[in-house]
């Protein structure tokens, strides 16, 4: 059974998890980008090897993986608010969102940059749109670029839900009764899907991440619909347990939603059919995450745990680190799955590693997560 929110607030485990393996997903997930047929001509370490499997699993992924991490931010958002009232919760924010986005935009920025600057001296064969930068440069025409937030983009974002929360809260909406009506059985698995199709029909399928400065409304009516459902779930945790023996029947759905939308991709923006597919797909897929966590991964775990702990600083490093390894390979002649395990292996060693040696107990550490002892002698056996 799910705890209840009134006073206790002890860890909540399978969320803490499930947001971890969101988040190395993504990891995974820019690592297959360099083998996508799809992208070959628009990603920075395409590879000359190619696979549709490839694409097939990274847009299955990337229909999923980000709803799923902003409903369990909303989730936590909620959690927050009654554990440190309003005031603690936007200092909260304030220290694990917006300072780590306004210290490590500028330095993925600029190591991506470095990383651009060391392919152009060091790669024989590189991808299209390194080829297009490395000419670009030698021409020596500057031109002024928009501001990207990279694949920060998701704190940029969180800044804003964050804020219309604590809105929400001070308005008291969190505690209006109708609000249980979202959560019935049958309207969760029939009607909440419908609420994200504006969303997805708004742009392309598959949809880009919205990396500029300059908000977009789309994110806003589909990972803000995502947030706003989670931050209304802290209240209504008996809705998951209620939807337990229909999960496999979710999974299933998903899965048919998906094959769809993979005999279709890509698609322009406005196809009402492709829309759906994505918000039966994203939605049924989260729910399955969210049911299949509680079930799963509800325990306290060392290793979970400090995973869990690791994860927020291996996904901010890891797409300039992942770039450099990706770079390096686009001269051999090795194998696509050997290439793409390797990437990803060597980003996660590199992030874990790193995390434990210069994070984990240092003032960095104590910003992304919180301030943690040292383990005693005692402790450790």
């Amino acid at each position: 059974m799910m705890m209840h929110q009134t006073e206790n607030f002890r860890r909540l485990h399978h969320m803490d998890n499930l947001r971890a393996l969101a988040m190395l997903l993504g990891v995974v997930f820019h690592a297959s980008l360099a083998y996508s047929p799809m992208l070959h001509f628009f990603w920075l370490s395409s590879d000359t090897e190619k696979s549709a499997s490839i694409d097939v699993f990274a847009w299955f992924t990337h229909l999923f993986r980000m709803p799923l991490f902003f409903l369990i931010a909303g989730f936590f958002a909620v959690f927050l608010l009654h554990k440190r009232g309003l005031t603690g919760f936007l200092r909260n924010r304030l220290l694990r969102v917006l300072t780590p986005l306004l210290i490590f935009l500028p330095l993925v920025l600029w190591t991506m940059y470095l990383a651009i600057i060391w392919a152009s001296q060091n790669v024989e064969n590189p991808s299209p749109v390194l080829n297009f930068i490395f000419m670009a440069m030698d021409s020596e025409q500057s031109s002024e670029q928009p501001i990207s937030t990279a694949h920060l983009w998701f704190l940029y974002y969180l800044c804003f839900f964050y804020l219309i929360t604590a809105v929400f809260w001070k308005l008291g909406l969190y505690q209006l009764k109708q609000t249980a009506l979202l959560f019935k059985p049958w309207v969760m698995v029939v009607l909440v899907p419908l609420l994200f199709v504006p969303g997805f029909y708004l742009v392309n399928a598959p949809h880009p991440a919205p990396e500029g400065l300059q908000p977009l409304f789309w994110p806003f009516i589909l990972y803000g619909l995502f947030f706003l459902i989670g931050s209304l779930l802290y209240h209504h945790q008996q809705a998951i347990d209620q939807l337990t023996g229909y999960r496999w029947w979710l999974l299933l759905a998903g899965l048919a939603s998906y094959g769809y939308f993979n005999h279709r991709v890509p698609a322009a923006e406005g196809d009402v059919l492709m829309a759906l597919s994505e918000s039966i797909t994203a939605w049924y897929l989260t729910l399955w995450c969210v049911i299949a966590g509680q079930r799963y991964l509800n325990q306290h775990n060392r290793t979970f745990r400090y995973i869990a702990d690791a994860s927020y600083w291996i996904y901010l490093i890891h797409l300039p680190l992942l770039m450099v390894i990706q770079y390096a390979m686009l001269d051999t002649a090795w194998n696509l799955w050997l290439e793409f395990s390797l990437s990803v292996l060597l980003t996660m060693v590199i992030g874990l590693l790193s995390y434990a040696l210069l994070v984990r107990h240092t003032p960095i550490g104590w910003m992304l997560n919180c301030k943690r002892p040292r383990a005693s002698k005692q402790q450790q056996h």
